[in-house]
Formats: C-alpha cells, structure tokens, sequence
C-alpha cells in the first residue's frame, strides 16, 4: 500500500504545473531513449522486455515509462498516456520517428561474415583471472558495478571472458560513443584510398559564406571544429536533441554556429561524429554505397558479423552514439588497432593513420584525446601504461588497447561509478600477463 501511495504521490508530483512544463519540453528525452533502448535491446538483441526494464531502465524517471511492441518491428515508448517516442525496426536498423510526414531510409545493408577469433587456453591461470574479475562484476544479487562482459584478449588470441546472467558471448550490446571510433577506421579507410584527406576544408555548402568553411576534417575528428555544441544529457541541449528529437541528425550538427575559431578549441561533440557521418555520405555520393561501405570496407574485413549501425529517419548513419555488437567483436575492432590496421594480413588501415590517431588534440586536457580515441597520456589510469588508447562509451562501455603489453580488454556495462576500478583491474591483468 506503501509503495502504491509513493507511486502516485510521484506522479501528482510531476503533473504539476512545473513537473507537466519540465516534461513536456524533456518527454522526448525519457521517451526517446527508452524506444530506442527497447528496440535495440529487444528486437535486435533478443533480450526480454523484464530484463530491460528492470535494468537498462530502471532508474527514474525511465521507470515511469511505459513499453510496448506493435506487430513486432514497432517499438513504443509512452508516458502517462500523455507523451511518445516511436522507433521502426527494418530487422536490422532501429529508425526513431520523428516525422511522420516523411518516409524512413531505403536502406540496404549488407552482411559481414564471422571470423572467429583465436582462442588460447591459460588454464594454469583461469583462477586468477576470475579473481581478478571480481573486481568489477557484482556477487549475485548484487546490482552496483553492473559489467555485463569481459574479454582480454592477448597477441590475437581470446584468453579470457566472463558474462552476467543474462548475457553471452552472442548478445549484441550497445556500444554508445564507442562508434566514434568506427568513424574514425571509416575516415581512415577513405583517405587510404584518396577520397579524403586530413586538411581537407570548405566541407560543406552551407559553409562557403562564413568561417565555417576553414573547418578541417582533422579538426572534426580531434573535437577541434569551434562549433557551439552543448554534450549535456540531463535536458533538451544539442546532444539530446540530435539523438531523440531531429529528424536529420547530421543536418543539425552541420546548421551549428562557431563559438571560436576552428582548432582553437577543444570540446567533446557527438555532433562532430555525425557531420563526419554525412561527409561520409556525401564523399561516396551513392546511398546504396554509402550503406554497404562500413560493412564491406571494414566489418567484413575483421569479422564483426555481429554489428549494427543504426542511422537516423534521413538515413544518417548516427556514429555517434548508435550501433550494438558482441564484446568479442568489439574485441576484433580492438585487435584491428592493436596490429597497427591490419587484420589477419589484410592492411585495412595505414599504419600512419593509426600513429595519427594516438596524437593528442593540442587543445585536449592533459592529453586525453587523439582522434575519435581517449589516450592515457595523461595517465588517466595512473597504474597502466600511458601507450594505451580506448573506444569509450556512455556507462563504461570501454575496448582498451595497450599496444605496449600486446593486450585488447574489453568491459561493457551499464554504470561506470567510481567503485568500478578498471585502473586496479587492468594493471592487475597486465601482472597476470608478465
């Protein structure tokens, strides 16, 4: 009865004068996120829709919201009766509506094929690697760390993983800013074939007239363009307009004003990412190209059959934030990196590219980021070599690559709270390893 009368107590509260204006200029935010979450982690993934309320959306407000699939390809998300969020699943991409006027992307992707990744039994050190992963997964019916996945992966050989309950080496996870990365091996693979190149400026029409035009595509990808960009999550600001409200993610980004001179700057922008996506675009200059190219140029190559970019109602693809693969596959991507670009022989990325990608942002603080990767430099993880570079995602979805110990390490998650220490955790791994 308690529990009932705390209930609505909440939601008397939140319809309110203050608590209806709060919702109805936000609702997109809960809504939309909880959609798209339910469409990826359901339809895609095959989770249950218990699992994901009682995990990915059980924090207030997300719990308020109520979940449902329509004729299985229809993901909704509604709150009160009163607010919602649509996405449409084509049986691979995750489009959320925010138009019904117009149409959803005929897209057509392809399929890459699974390289199994080399496995390497260690059974003389099995127990200290469970002990060690103890540092970071909960005791049962514990729910305050909340790693889902953990995979090391050692000279291109699989040496250790561990899940959740709930979750395999089959289960596809969002990767959230870990894309950002993806856009960087995609950028990469077209200047190796002199379709882009670095200093590259005057990318966009829209640009021509005004200072924007002396934007590069270096300083895109070391988060360096000037633009005026708002990362703030908790309100209607850019990041969370451009993921559950735009129609044209990229479109958005690129219509920004600058707030300082390009490569004066440094500010952490997912709405780069996303002008990079419609570079992309625009440089193959074919959507049925322009769908296939991340799969054919690159999963394909390393194997990562699992993965999924999902693009946004104007067929963007949202490298930003949006694609799900297996930890083992975010593993190859790892490894892809770890071997200087190249992948089983196959030279996919230049090693110069990869030596580009681990040089600081000369704006970045105390060295933390390359190009669409975290660096170490700055010794963000004081107990681990400053070689090491990452793909890092919202919640402590993270592939650390430490070129310097021949190591991969991936951890996926749902929190990244202080008590998670993967400083202790990887050091102690790399012990292990010596």
């Amino acid at each position: 009865m308690k529990k009932v009368l705390l209930v609505l107590f909440i939601v008397l509260l939140l319809l309110s004068i203050p608590g209806y204006l709060y919702l109805n200029t936000n609702y997109f935010i809960i809504t939309g996120y909880s959609a798209k979450k339910l469409c990826g982690c359901h339809l895609l993934a095959d989770r249950s829709i218990n699992s994901i309320k009682e995990e990915d959306l059980a924090q207030f407000p997300l719990n308020l919201v109520n979940l449902e699939i329509q004729n299985n390809n229809i993901a909704k998300a509604s709150l009160f009766g009163l607010w919602e969020s649509k996405v449409e699943f084509d049986g691979r991409n995750c489009v959320l509506i925010n138009d019904t006027n117009r149409s959803l992307p005929k897209s057509s992707f392809a399929k890459a094929k699974n390289i199994p990744i080399k496995k390497k039994s260690l059974e003389d050190k099995q127990k200290y690697f469970n002990e060690i992963s103890n540092l970071i997964f909960d005791e049962p019916g514990v729910k305050q760390k909340k790693t889902r996945a953990l995979v090391v992966i050692h000279k291109d050989s699989l040496i250790y993983e561990r899940y959740a309950e709930g979750f395999n080496e089959r289960t596809q996870i969002l990767g959230w800013s870990m894309n950002k990365s993806i856009a960087n091996a995609l950028v990469g693979i077209l200047i190796k074939e002199g379709k882009l190149k670095l200093d590259q400026k005057n990318l966009f029409k829209d640009w021509n007239d005004d200072q924007r035009k002396e934007i590069s595509l270096n300083h895109l990808l070391q988060m360096q363009s000037g633009l005026d960009w708002d990362e703030d999550y908790t309100k209607r600001a850019d990041a969370t307009r451009l993921l559950f409200e735009e129609y044209d993610c990229s479109t958005f980004a690129i219509d920004q004003p600058l707030e300082a001179s390009p490569g004066t700057y440094w500010e952490y922008s997912s709405g780069s990412t996303n002008i990079i996506s419609k570079l992309i675009r625009e440089t193959i200059s074919n959507d049925s190209l322009y769908y296939r190219f991340p799969y054919e140029k690159l999963f394909d190559k390393i194997g990562m059959a699992s993965i999924q970019l999902d693009t946004d109602q104007a067929g963007n693809y949202i490298l930003s934030s949006y694609g799900y693969a297996t930890p083992r596959d975010w593993g190859k991507f790892g490894l892809l990196y770890l071997n200087d670009g190249i992948f089983q022989g196959d030279t996919i990325l230049n090693k110069s590219w990869i030596e580009y990608t681990k040089e600081p942002a000369i704006h970045s603080p105390e060295k933390v980021y390359g190009a669409h990767f975290w660096l170490n430099k700055g010794l963000t993880y004081p107990d681990v070599p400053d070689d090491m570079y990452s793909c890092n995602g919202f919640q402590g979805q993270y592939v650390f690559i430490i070129p310097s110990k021949d190591l991969v390490v991936v951890r996926m998650g749902l929190t990244n709270r202080e008590d998670l220490d993967m400083n202790e955790a990887l050091s102690k791994i790399i012990s292990l390893m010596e």
